[in-house]
């Protein structure tokens, strides 16, 4: 029976290791699994090894590479040839996705609420999320976006605000738990040092100028929401006594900590959500209302 491997960019895999492989291959059914870069650099390494001899523990097998660029495939000896065309078992990511994926991960047969509950909470990175999503209703977001942004390109005549309209920052979130929870232990880390938690500090970056639009406006966002002030701007931190700007910030760090991080995220990016285009100045919030 063949087992079929893809090396799918940005698809969780649900091969991850060479004993998980092995485990694959020892299944007397067909079998189609997206693999990791380990068991792609083992698969390399293994053929490297072999030097062109049979290698029976992966005979049935076929691996696509590289997004669907190389084809590898072994017959029932174990003997490797490769494929410079796609082969007729080689399946379209977002038909693995549409109709082995999910199987793989127990979601096929899930009623659509559980579904949606099962999919958010196996992705709560947002880029991750919309990478799967991507592929699995076919959205096609790079044609898209790229569509989307020839729509609205303005000439350069238009460039400054002549209309006079607000370019106060808004509220912003990139939705995503793991930024949010690197953010405050950045925060953290400043203020347990009495030390201004600056932009830089809270976006990671030294140059502010090359933090992404997205991430600088969700640590205000964020900042304020936990704090009830903006970030200290130049003239706060030359003004100096920033242990005593610190403590109320710690304290506050406490009580998130104590609601729990992932709670009072959660309930956040609905707020956020839900303000629209808010100022961030303008933003408040308490968990649990």
């Amino acid at each position: 029976m063949p087992h079929i491997f893809l090396q799918i960019t940005g698809i969780r895999p649900g091969v991850n290791t060479p004993a998980d492989l092995s485990a694959v291959i020892r299944e007397d059914n067909d079998t189609t699994f997206s693999i990791s870069q380990t068991v792609v650099d083992w698969l390399l390494g293994t053929i490297d090894f072999a030097a062109g001899s049979p290698l029976p523990k992966l005979k049935n097998c076929c691996f696509s590479l590289a997004d669907g660029a190389e084809f590898i495939e072994f017959d029932g000896k174990g003997k490797m040839t490769t494929v410079s065309e796609k082969p007729a078992w080689y399946p379209e990511p977002g038909r693995f996705l549409r109709e082995q994926w999910l199987i793989n991960n127990e979601m096929y047969d899930l009623p659509i609420v559980a579904f949606i509950k099962e999919f958010l909470e196996t992705f709560v990175d947002v880029k991750e999320r919309r990478i799967h999503c991507n592929l699995l209703f076919d959205l096609q977001l790079d044609k898209v976006k790229s569509t989307h942004f020839e729509e609205i390109k303005q000439p350069a005549s238009k460039l400054g605000n002549k209309n006079r309209k607000s370019t106060a920052p808004r509220v912003e979130d990139l939705r995503s738990f793991d930024q949010f929870q690197q953010f405050v232990e950045r925060m953290a880390s400043a203020v347990e040092q009495n030390q201004f938690p600056t932009m830089n500090i809270l976006t990671g970056y030294k140059d502010i100028a090359k933090a992404p639009g997205a991430l600088k406006g969700s640590a205000r966002t964020w900042f304020k929401a936990i704090t009830g002030e903006l970030p200290p701007n130049n003239k706060k931190v030359a003004a100096g006594n920033a242990e005593i700007f610190c403590a109320p910030i710690r304290t506050a760090l406490e009580a998130v900590r104590a609601y729990g991080l992932e709670a009072y995220y959660h309930e956040l990016s609905q707020a956020i959500q839900q303000a629209g285009f808010l100022e961030v100045a303008r933003f408040e919030f308490t968990p649990g209302h």
